[in-house]
């Protein structure tokens, strides 16, 4: 009976750490699920700002053809990015005039087609999207 007692804690230890084992796994894979289906969601995207300067504005015109308000809250310094979201469910549009502003005062103005996108950086040359 001595033997039973001492394994049963060993034995639910090594549980807990197997289905802990399996809830990072899941968690991981969840993860990596969500970041590929951005491809699919047509509303989201990564920005990254690949460059050597601050981003201080994001902007995409909104139906009126006009720029919309700035999309950060702060500047976003090199090499940071975040993920953003199109909230105007009667927006269904994929082709959408986007403006990035650097701290330096550079302006790149580039239509990007967000449908299918998941990723767009901006580097010192230009705005790539994929």
């Amino acid at each position: 009976m001595k033997y039973g007692s001492s394994f049963a804690p060993a034995a639910r230890a090594k549980f807990a750490a197997v289905a802990l084992l399996a809830c990072l796994a899941a968690t991981a894979a969840t993860a990596a699920t969500a970041e590929q289906n951005l491809y699919k969601d047509d509303w989201s995207f990564n920005f990254f700002n690949d460059s050597s300067h601050a981003v201080t504005e994001f902007r995409t015109t909104e139906m009126s053809g006009q720029f919309g308000h700035n999309w950060l809250i702060t500047p976003m310094d090199s090499g940071h990015g975040m993920t953003m979201e199109f909230t105007d469910p009667l927006d269904g549009r994929c082709d959408v005039m986007t403006r990035v502003v650097f701290i330096d005062g550079a302006v790149f103005d580039r239509v990007i087609n967000y449908c299918g996108t998941a990723i767009v950086r901006a580097t010192e040359e230009w705005l790539f999207f994929e």
